[in-house]
């Protein structure tokens, strides 16, 4: 099969019936979106040849990642989120804006060489009065 499969008329109707195109109202960039998404699944299917049972197992792992609501760490998994990250900084780059914090997986609170500990630590050097809470 070739890309030429998923131009075909039929196919596309199925595409825009899938992103809601064919319906009025609702949110038009998102249904967009959701076209695009879709048709670039369905060239990956045709370009690789993914078998049903491939697409399948796909199917039921995405389908227990939302179950145990860990959805977010896949897209963290795959790079997905660092990618939003250096996107993000070449546009900021590119309109000349100072950043702030860098955006890293490590987060705001990530410092180079802190120590380790095993188990627990307090965070603080323990001249503070009060009760520790944890």
């Amino acid at each position: 099969m070739s890309n030429a499969f998923v131009q075909q008329e039929a196919v596309q109707k199925l595409l825009r019936e899938g992103a809601g195109l064919n319906v009025p109202g609702g949110n038009e960039r998102f249904k967009a979106i959701v076209h695009r998404l879709l048709e670039n699944i369905c060239t990956l299917i045709d370009d690789y040849n993914v078998t049903e049972e491939e697409f399948w197992h796909a199917v039921n792992y995405l389908h227990e990642l939302g179950g145990r609501q860990e959805a977010a760490l896949l897209a963290a998994g795959l790079g997905l989120e660092h990618f939003l990250d250096l996107r993000q900084d070449a546009i900021d780059a590119a309109a000349r804006r100072e950043t702030g914090t860098p955006r890293t997986i490590e987060g705001p609170l990530y410092v180079a060489n802190a120590p380790l500990a095993d188990s627990h630590a307090r965070m603080d050097d323990g001249t503070d009065a009060g009760e520790v809470m944890w």
